[in-house]
């Protein structure tokens, strides 16, 4: 139960730094350079939070980000919310 809440609490933040990157860099093609971006931030702020690596092992929080992150830009395209709507993030 504490790693779904923890997993939960992630949403948030996961979603925001999408948005902020896809706001940033609103270009087609580059789904890979953006989630790369993202993964970065993830991995610094992992890095600085004994909190979030008490909880998880890097790989393990990179295979739960990853496919969040590809279901957030697969449902903001859908829905016409990004701009260029064919930037899908390609797998880690």
């Amino acid at each position: 139960m504490k790693k779904l809440i923890a997993i939960l609490k992630l949403l948030p933040v996961i979603l925001t730094a999408v948005k902020a990157v896809e706001e940033a860099i609103p270009l087609p093609g580059q789904g890979r350079k953006k989630l790369d971006l993202i993964l970065d931030v993830v991995k610094t702020v992992y890095d600085d939070s004994s909190d979030l690596a008490r909880e998880f092992s890097w790989d393990k929080l990179v295979a739960i980000v990853v496919p969040m992150i590809a279901r957030i830009v697969g449902l903001h395209n859908e829905l016409g919310l990004f701009p260029n709507g064919k930037s899908q993030p390609e797998q880690a």
